[in-house]
């Protein structure tokens, strides 16, 4: 099974808050790296301030998400998606496995 990246910029309403994901690829650094890479940019922001970060690569499925922190600190949690997509997900249904209260 290929992976197809997916550049992303959604938003969905959930609970009254709005959330926007960002997801983008560089491409050209894809093509010079022979191991999967990083997107340049994958968080999701809560009524415009940073809430998440995603880590994910661009050669394998399964990505993790969690909370927003400051360099050197433990985040408050932190969830792995061990077999979905992060190209492919659908923003709510990730947003709905997530602790956010």
């Amino acid at each position: 099974m290929s992976i197809t990246l997916k550049d992303r910029k959604e938003t969905v309403n959930l609970r009254g808050n709005v959330y926007e994901l960002t997801l983008l690829w560089n491409r050209e650094d894809i093509r010079r790296c022979a191991f999967g890479m990083a997107p340049d940019y994958a968080h999701i922001r809560k009524d415009g301030k940073n809430f998440a970060c995603i880590t994910c690569y661009s050669n394998d499925t399964g990505f993790s998400v969690e909370s927003f922190h400051r360099l050197l600190v433990k985040p408050e949690w932190e969830v792995l998606f061990r077999s979905e997509d992060i190209n492919t997900i659908p923003l709510k249904e990730l947003l709905e496995r997530l602790p956010i209260g």
